[in-house]
């Protein structure tokens, strides 16, 4: 048994050495923590006055009833000594591990926080029940001991969630906002990790709250790790006799036309199964971002349908032989599509088929020709200059077209146009369209309206007008442009 001035001297050390504490934390804070800090000091002080002088001054009196007054303050002051010390752990914790931690770029995780805490609280509280009670701290723990038995019983479950909520924030096999799939079924983003569950959203938009202990021992898919680079696929049945060469350009240049499909690495197409009248393909690409992958996909499956429409190819149908190349891309050009076919076919006719190949700019930001060019097959990319550097806004791929205002009233280019991969483009000149305007000079309003619909749609200043003054809008500016494309074809 330690000799009582020998225990009074190691109490006396530790609140010393607390007292410094104090002081030194205090000169790290500001003027509120430093009066919190000031009041425990002064509770430390008297700690000891009465911890340790205490006694010595009841044995110097010999007076039973001040040693009695003596051990009820020094228990009291006993039980403000273990809630003193919780506290000091707690913040030196917060201000010295955790901060640090962070200031040197490491995450630590809450769950473990939490945990370390209530550890913290736990021993505290035993402190606390042995000073109060005057009863050894070993025997208090060796009393809990049975109680804590009989609760891990009644608690295995949530126990199992706890220590595997602990598992997986040392691990830290998903992080909060990774999307994550569970044994192969249910895909969701982390949004909480807590000490018994986690949570995710799934693409719908519904929380699915998943224990701990199931996540621990299931199958775990992290489309974050090791990037959030996402590579997806769609599969596209095509008749047996199409080439496969011309069905494997239509649909990677239709994957392609996607701005989120990335391009490097570039996405491809693979011959997946040959059946007795079909062949199954594979549509290979990736995506920056598996939050992505639904808008996507349904980008580079239309693609894909328009891709395969104007070459003739229809899923599970032989290559058509009933239109031109030319007549079937401009129906699905807005500028044609509302024309008579034989009009149309008339446009096709005198569109010149051009090849460029990847890396060759089609037109330049300035330059001042007269040609409007329809993609037939490929992919063209869009980049405006800035600060001498090209940024890219947009892709072009079957069905779309460019260059109709230089066309149409010989306005200089306002972007660069380049090509992706090996593309083909219908280039239709003034010349060529001259003849049908001046056969048709309601063709000539509609181009202007179809024209001009289009530029509002990236106007900022007309978003903004009410609907009856964007109308009145859109008139004037038809008007306006219609005097100049017939200035500039000379239609009178």
């Amino acid at each position: 048994m330690m000799s009582a001035p020998l225990q009074y001297w190691i109490y006396l050390g530790a609140i010393v050495l607390a007292i410094l504490w104090v002081v030194a934390a205090g000169l790290r804070s500001d003027d509120r923590t430093r009066r919190r800090l000031s009041a425990l000091g002064l509770v430390l002080i008297g700690t000891t006055i009465v911890w340790v002088g205490g006694p010595y001054a009841a044995k110097a009196t010999g007076s039973p009833l001040l040693q009695g007054i003596v051990e009820d303050v020094a228990r009291v002051f006993g039980v403000l000594w273990w809630l003193i010390l919780g506290f000091i752990v707690l913040v030196t914790l917060e201000r010295f591990v955790w901060r640090g931690l962070e200031a040197r770029g490491i995450a630590t995780p809450k769950l473990l926080k939490d945990v370390i805490r209530a550890l913290v609280a736990v021993l505290s509280a035993f402190g606390v029940i042995s000073a109060a009670f005057d009863q050894p701290l070993t025997g208090v723990l060796a009393a809990s001991g049975v109680l804590a038995v009989v609760i891990g019983f009644a608690m295995q479950s949530t126990l199992a969630d706890l220590f595997s909520g602990i598992a997986i924030n040392i691990e830290r096999p998903y992080r909060v906002g990774h999307w994550i799939q569970i044994d192969n079924a249910l895909t969701g983003q982390v949004v909480e990790i807590n000490w018994r569950a986690t949570r995710l959203r799934t693409a719908d938009g519904n929380t699915v709250v998943m224990p701990n202990s199931k996540l621990a021992a299931a199958q775990i898919v992290n489309y974050d790790e090791p990037a959030p680079r996402y590579r997806t696929a769609i599969q596209v049945p095509l008749d047996g006799r199409v080439p496969p060469g011309i069905a494997k350009d239509a649909l990677t240049a239709a994957a392609l036309k996607s701005m989120r499909v990335l391009t490097d690495p570039a996405p491809f197409v693979e011959t997946k199964e040959i059946r007795d009248a079909s062949v199954l393909y594979e549509v290979r690409y990736w995506i920056d971002s598996y939050a992505d992958d639904t808008i996507v996909r349904d980008e580079v499956a239309s693609s894909i349908w328009y891709a395969l429409d104007a070459a003739g190819i229809s899923p599970g149908q032989p290559l058509r032989t009933d239109s031109t190349l030319g007549e079937r891309v401009l129906e699905h050009v807005d500028l044609f599509r509302a024309i008579e076919p034989a009009l149309r076919a008339r446009v096709a006719a005198a569109a010149r088929h051009e090849i460029f190949h990847a890396g060759d700019d089609v037109v330049r930001q300035g330059d001042t020709d007269r040609s409007l060019f329809v993609v037939a097959r490929g992919v063209f990319e869009v980049s405006l200059e800035s600060g001498g550097v090209h940024r890219p806004v947009a892709r072009l791929g079957t069905g779309d077209f460019f260059g109709e205002m230089s066309l149409l009233t010989g306005a200089p280019r306002s972007a660069r146009v380049t090509a992706l991969c090996d593309t083909l483009a219908l280039e239709i000149s003034a010349e060529a369209l001259t003849p049908v305007l001046q056969a048709h000079p309601e063709f000539a309003r509609r181009l202007g309206e179809i024209v001009l619909e289009r530029k509002q749609m990236n106007d900022a200043a007309l978003r903004a007008l009410t609907p009856a003054a964007r109308r009145d809008a859109k008139r004037s500016q038809v008007d306006d442009f219609l005097a100049k494309m017939r200035d500039f074809f000379g239609l009178g």
